[in-house]
């Protein structure tokens, strides 16, 4: 099951690629290591909401 999740979070990892090199080490017990991922990935996502909120503030102006 978790080598199919894995190709979902890999397309994630182009952003946490600087994180990668330490969950490699981890990656021979990934359900173990899981938690700290989705950890990550929530990081991950706040980020965006804040790229989110950028471009409605752009949109605006530029209905204008």
């Amino acid at each position: 099951m978790a080598s199919g999740q894995r190709s979902v979070v890999s397309g994630q990892w182009s952003a946490v690629s600087g994180q990668r090199s330490v969950v490699s080490g981890q990656w021979s017990v990934v359900s173990g290591q899981w938690s700290v991922v989705s950890g990550q990935r929530s990081a991950v996502s706040g980020q965006r909401s804040v790229v989110s909120s950028q471009r409605s503030v752009v949109s605006g102006p530029t209905g204008q």
